[in-house]
């Protein structure tokens, strides 16, 4: 073979192999929880959402004991019985804390999205990370799995320490009576969801100032600009936005609600999935 042939052969580089999906997700989960561990900001959101949930209900239900402990008139008896008559208003005053945790873990989704924007370090990650719905899914899989971990000690802590503050004030009840696991359990899923959904508001709307403004949006605004209508279908619409699901989902009632727990917890779940779907979808067609 002469010199020329040899030297105009094309020698094809060897194809660089795709790694295996489960791989490829525990790595990308692994990058994320790197980096939500070494950015100050959300660990401060996340370390103050966690002792809001484990702190205001056990202080609340310290006052209460200590209240009750004072001489008081029938009426004041009669208050502190209304107040604490079953063991899921117990657990509810348990998780007072969560309603602070949800807006702080909310921001914290935001800030775990839209803080790579800002920097351009979003075009690194996803040069890295290709596939970009994959970055979305293990974005949402790292900050759930942190959240879910801290809230389920927070909210096991949380209702034992009330529990066993209020069976000082004559309100017996324990994890074995009815609902008290459920609500808990219910907790949990709820507060995972808010990271989740302001990691779908940081993708849709790519900034920190316009994330925060739109997960307040559906946190806070929506529900009530929707009640100014009319009628029973004004009720109806009011009732189906996620924040309404999701409080439907860790109420203890069912009577005189348009909505109980078990369908809250299936429109709370095709809230978070179909957000997501539409952030992985934007993320995909958008330039980065």
């Amino acid at each position: 073979m002469s010199p020329s042939a040899t030297n105009s052969t094309v020698h094809a580089a060897p194809a660089r192999p795709t790694p295996h999906l489960g791989k490829a997700v525990r790595r990308a989960v692994a990058s994320e929880l790197i980096k939500l561990r070494t950015l100050r900001s959300q660990v401060w959101l996340l370390v103050t959402a966690f002792l809001f949930t484990l702190v205001m209900g056990p202080v609340q239900a310290l006052g209460q004991v200590i209240a009750d402990s004072q001489p008081a008139g029938p009426a004041d008896d009669e208050a502190a019985v209304a107040a604490a008559h079953s063991a899921a208003e117990a657990v509810m005053l348990a998780l007072t804390g969560t309603s602070t945790a949800t807006l702080l873990l909310g921001v914290t989704g935001v800030l775990l999205v839209a803080g790579e924007y800002l920097p351009r370090s979003v075009r690194t990650t996803f040069m890295l990370v290709p596939r970009r719905r994959l970055v979305v899914a293990a974005k949402a899989l790292a900050g759930g799995l942190v959240v879910a971990g801290t809230s389920v000690v927070a909210v096991a802590v949380a209702v034992s320490v009330t529990l066993a503050l209020l069976a000082h004030a004559d309100v017996h009840a324990g994890w074995e009576s009815p609902q008290v696991l459920r609500i808990a359990a219910a907790t949990v899923w709820y507060l995972v969801g808010w990271v989740v959904l302001g990691q779908a508001a940081g993708w849709i709307a790519r900034s920190k100032i316009g994330g925060s403004a739109l997960l307040l949006l559906v946190m806070l605004v929506l529900s009530p600009v929707l009640s100014l209508i009319p009628g029973r279908g004004g009720e109806v619409v009011v009732a189906l936005t996620p924040s309404s699901v999701g409080a439907a989902m860790v109420s203890p009632y069912d009577a005189d609600a348009l909505i109980g727990p078990g369908v809250g917890f299936g429109l709370w779940s095709a809230y978070l999935a179909g957000l997501m779907a539409i952030a992985a979808w934007l993320t995909v067609k958008r330039d980065a």
